[in-house]
């Protein structure tokens, strides 16, 4: 939105937003878009359902060149798009048809994917089915980024395409419009509190994606079952994947080579492509550095369970995970603030042999 403003090339008529919600404590909860539009005087329509009769009013009345939409919410019908003259465009944070859905950035990232992507598609009713207009070639995910820092990146990139698409469609330039292949989408559901809930089963490799994942909201959380039987739910600040010798577990790989100048014209196989091209080489590059080490593979003790507190001392709290293990470095108690481990283990007494979980 700020792009496309401070582009001048392009007229907001309007920002079309759910209307003002309020916190616990009654303070409004201003959304970013709407704290822009409030900043740079663009008129607010705030609707709760934009397929009654009042906000079709309202559209045909105003009748724009184009409906831009992002993270709405709502599905729009095929009469809302039909309310301007080319329809709507969404920009979407992954290379669809892979993560249709309202967490794409969250899935890739919890899914382990070493690559994303943008798209801007023209809208249909489906949700993100319609055809792709714009596509960015494989954008590299780091090895230990975040939800939030991934989002932050990929931003930048979706606002140069979207200006570029834009552009386009103003001069009446024609835009290639290719229809995705449905038989190989994949879905990214938006996030539930329920997701934060780590399954210590998994490996320290997929518990650490997880946390990456969950960074932002719901965050990765566990419970600690006290000796006097309650229990005590721990949201987990940083951590970082170990194997069972306590190595700390790197994920090697040359994706930052990849070129990452977005392509205006879509090219559905731009994935296609790039898969070729690694097909024949060796897939461990991929699998954390010491994953393949007598480490990894020596005999556990029969007490490391699954979310057993193997070291709780001195600036060390790390637990076992279904394979390897994980060290965490913050930690913050139900209803307190997020404190270092060494803070916690002073005040809170959590001891080896504890399960979480």
């Amino acid at each position: 939105m700020q792009a496309i403003y401070n582009s001048n090339e392009f007229d907001i008529q309007c920002l079309v937003t759910n209307p003002l919600r309020y916190d616990k404590l009654n303070r409004p909860i201003i959304t970013p878009a709407r704290q822009f539009a409030e900043q740079h005087h663009i008129a607010i329509s705030e609707k709760e359902d934009v397929h009654s009769l009042e906000f079709f009013d309202f559209l045909y009345l105003m009748r724009p060149d184009i409906l831009f939409v992002c993270d709405f919410g709502q599905i729009l019908s095929k009469h809302v798009l039909s309310g301007s003259l080319l329809g709507g465009i969404n920009l979407h944070g992954s290379l669809l048809p892979k993560y249709r859905g309202a967490a794409p950035v969250h899935r890739a990232i919890m899914n382990g994917e070493p690559f994303t992507g943008i798209s801007i598609i023209h809208m249909t009713p489906q949700v993100d089915a319609g055809p792709v207009i714009a596509q960015s070639p494989p954008i590299p995910i780091h090895p230990f980024e975040t939800a939030e820092e991934l989002e932050e990146r990929l931003a930048h990139f979706g606002a140069e395409l979207v200006l570029e698409t834009l552009r386009k469609m103003a001069k009446n330039e024609p835009v290639r419009i290719i229809e995705q292949f449905h038989e190989l989408a994949s879905k990214a559901p938006r996030l539930k509190k329920e997701d934060g809930l780590v399954n210590w089963s998994n490996s320290s490799r997929v518990i650490f994606n997880h946390y990456r994942a969950m960074s932002v909201w719901p965050k990765s959380y566990t419970d600690w079952t006290r000796e006097d039987g309650t229990k005590l739910r721990l949201i987990l600040g940083p951590i970082l994947p170990l194997d069972n010798s306590f190595r700390e577990l790197f994920c090697e790989n040359d994706n930052d080579s990849i070129s990452v100048e977005p392509m205006i014209d879509a090219k559905m196989d731009n994935l296609a492509i790039f898969r070729a091209r690694r097909k024949n080489k060796d897939h461990s590059q991929n699998i954390p550095a010491h994953a393949h080490t007598t480490h990894q593979s020596l005999k556990r003790p029969g007490w490391w369970k699954p979310g057993t507190v193997i070291r709780a001392n001195g600036q060390d709290l790390i637990i076992a995970a279904g394979e390897g293990t994980v060290q965490i470095l913050k930690i913050q108690p139900s209803g307190k603030k997020m404190i270092d481990v060494r803070d916690f283990l002073l005040g809170y007494p959590i001891k080896s042999g504890d399960q979480l979980g």
